[in-house]
């Protein structure tokens, strides 16, 4: 297995509506969740039993983080549409959704995949629509820290998360090249630097 994150497009549904609105719809969001995570289970070399229940009870409160948020200028959209997927996992990570059954025979123990599955096969779902829908929008490649495959990072994620779920989002935000502000990371309007359009210039306001 690579130390490479995989996401593609290819692992989710069809639809005919743009992937921003589809992401809205609860039977699409499940049906994508389901399929990527079973691709990443053949990945590690495991299954995932997935609690609907779970899953339908984030994507509500996804929705209604998104719908607390969303501003009104149409120049920060582009900006918000990114940040949205950060919001996506921390709600994830905060009452994960799925289980293995059994060890990922194929991943080894110092790889995110071996060391927290559940959660890297969230993350691989949150990517896979993130990067999708950037793409179809306004022709943005995602582009990926190279701390995601630090085992370091992952072991300081997974104790900060269980204390603060927020923290997942800024854990997500960090892995997009975005510094976040670790006291609101889940916060829209008090992000740091610029987003989206102009990544180079992430920096703390003076």
């Amino acid at each position: 297995m690579s130390d490479e994150p995989v996401f593609s497009r290819a692992d989710l549904p069809p639809t005919n509506e743009p992937l921003r609105i589809a992401a809205r719809r609860l039977r699409w969001f499940r049906a994508a969740f389901a399929r990527v995570v079973g691709r990443v289970g053949e990945e590690l070399g495991c299954a995932f039993e997935i609690d609907d229940s779970k899953l339908t009870q984030i994507f509500i409160r996804w929705l209604e983080a998104l719908d607390r948020q969303r501003p009104v200028p149409k120049e920060e959209r582009a900006a918000f549409l990114e940040f949205a997927s950060s919001l996506a996992f921390r709600e994830l990570i905060s009452n994960l959704p799925i289980r293995t059954r059994g060890n990922p025979v194929r991943a080894k123990r110092e790889m995110p995949g071996g060391f927290w599955p559940e959660a890297y096969a969230c993350m691989i779902f949150c990517l896979t629509v993130h990067s999708a829908t950037l793409e179809q929008e306004y022709h943005v490649a995602t582009t990926i820290d190279p701390q995601i495959a630090d085992l370091r990072s992952w072991w300081s994620f997974r104790e900060n998360a269980q204390e603060d779920h927020a923290f997942s989002a800024g854990f997500f935000q960090k892995l997009l090249g975005h510094e976040p502000n670790w006291f609101v990371p889940e916060q829209f309007r008090y992000r740091i630097g610029r987003w989206l359009l102009e990544p180079a210039a992430d920096s703390p306001p003076t």
